[in-house]
């Protein structure tokens, strides 16, 4: 796999590694035709987020370097004659230009961009969050006890305040049934670890949190697509992928689903689980954002606790530094989940479930919670303004939407013209685990501080939307 040299080059990263992409080219390192890495797994080796890459590949293709074709991947162009990409043609004939239309700021000359590609809770809360707890943390024999190693699950203590935030979440659990994880996606690597062998078939949506794209990688798991309709996973197909694959294991979002926002109603969860009890499936749920849907039904392991496992966290809601989450499995699944994650690593900090914990039993986490609610009814109701006339799939209270794309856009020239006008967004793929899913593009609206900052970029969308996309670009 093609890894850019990113060592020692100034500037941001995304033009770092366009950088070296345009030095290998040159250099005949690379030559025409050649595959670069998908988002994801170039992300994964550089240790950024996929944001990151989407800017790089946009600003490779911008120069000419590149050309990206959806449910194909990046190619390497031929006839590259300078690395700046000056004076050549794109896919649509029209020049390359340098400098992009994209706004500048006054101090550092670089572009102002405003990201939307990353699913964060509003930053404003996450101090104020965590201030109750750690004004407390003055005891030191509490301190020795926690600062020690803890047994895998986590200390009693901690897995019982674990236990009454799940029923804060419409679930009840016994202390003993459940595990302290480091996070959903540490909790996510646990149960796979302990469930599934290489090879194995993982079932999910046919749109899947690309968190769960980099365990199936390392994992050696075979992601299956599973159909859905408007009201979620259809159980229908669920059946009929379990019996045509094998499959033992299942992994979805049920509530606001993460990038389409649906939220499974109670009959289709009652009509799964139903499903994942007669063909022997285990269905891991990951809960991440059950508290911002108050009128969500109760999990999946509410209907069937025997054949789900349940994950969520208290990153989006508290503080994504904690990196403590909850796993509820069935008891005999314990043990092997603990295994697990002693293999993983050892325990999740009993430092910060401690925190958190505290959090808990104190209220604070709640307040913590509802506080990043309202403010994402305000971000929604700002977008929704926004945006209006659009078709996007969003809930009143979500972190994100989603916003699909019809002829004659498509993802990879959308972002591209997004980042041009000073907004980076999540493409599609970075979802697809069926490639055949629609075009479409994820919108966060959390990471952005200033929501004045968050309606220009959405602005700027909706006005790039009304226009053909080649008239978008520079005609000399």
């Amino acid at each position: 796999m093609w890894i850019p040299r990113i060592e020692g080059r100034s500037g941001a990263r995304y033009r770092a590694i366009a950088d070296s992409l345009a030095e290998d080219v040159a250099r005949s390192r690379l030559s025409a035709g050649t595959r670069l890495p998908t988002h994801r797994a170039l992300a994964e080796a550089l240790g950024v987020t996929i944001g990151t890459i989407s800017r790089a590949y946009a600003e490779a293709e911008r120069r000419g370097l590149v050309e990206a074709t959806v449910g194909r991947g990046t190619f390497v162009k031929g006839g590259a004659d300078s690395p700046d990409g000056w004076g050549r043609t794109d896919a649509v004939g029209f020049p390359s230009m340098v400098p992009s239309q994209t706004p500048r700021d006054r101090q550092t000359a670089e572009p102002s961009l405003i990201d939307l590609s990353v699913n964060y809770p509003v930053g404003a809360y996450l101090g104020a969050a965590l201030a109750p707890a750690l004004a407390g943390m003055d005891e030191y024999a509490l301190l020795s006890e926690v600062a020690n190693y803890q047994p895998p699950s986590g200390r009693e203590e901690h897995r019982a305040a674990g236990a009454r935030w799940l029923q804060s979440l419409r679930l009840e659990a016994d202390p003993e049934d459940m595990l302290v994880v480091p996070g959903v996606q540490g909790g996510l690597a646990v149960a796979l670890g302990a469930l599934a062998r290489p090879g194995d078939v993982l079932l999910t949506e046919a749109q899947s949190w690309p968190g769960l794209h980099y365990i199936a990688e390392q994992r050696q798991l075979r992601l299956v697509p599973v159909a859905s309709d408007g009201e979620g996973l259809r159980p229908d197909a669920l059946e009929a992928a379990i019996r045509r694959h094998g499959a033992r294991l299942l992994y979805c979002m049920p509530t606001l689903h993460n990038p389409t926002n649906i939220t499974m109603p109670e009959a289709r969860r009652r009509a799964i689980m139903a499903v994942a009890a007669a063909e022997g499936l285990t269905a891991i749920e990951d809960d991440i954002y059950g508290f911002l849907a108050e009128d969500a039904p109760p999990p999946l392991a509410a209907f069937d606790p025997e054949h789900a496992v349940y994950i969520t966290s208290l990153s989006k809601c508290v503080a994504p530094g904690l990196r403590i989450g909850y796993m509820k499995a069935p008891r005999a699944q314990i043990p092997r989940l603990s295994a697990a994650m002693r293999a993983l690593t050892m325990m999740a900090s009993s430092l910060s479930a401690e925190i958190a914990s505290r959090l808990i039993r104190s209220g604070h986490a709640a307040t913590a919670a509802r506080h990043q609610r309202e403010a994402a009814r305000r971000r929604q109701a700002l977008a929704a303004e926004a945006l209006r006339g659009l078709p996007v799939q969003t809930a009143p209270t979500s972190f994100h939407l989603w916003l699909p794309l019809e002829p004659p856009w498509d993802t990879a020239r959308f972002v591209r013209e997004a980042l041009a006008q000073g907004v980076v967004v999540t493409p599609g793929d970075a979802f697809q685990v069926d490639p055949n899913t629609p075009q479409g593009v994820r919108l966060c609206l959390g990471a952005v501080a200033e929501e004045a900052d968050l309606k220009t970029a959405l602005e700027r969308l909706t006005a790039l939307l009304a226009r053909h996309p080649q008239t978008s670009l520079p005609v000399v």
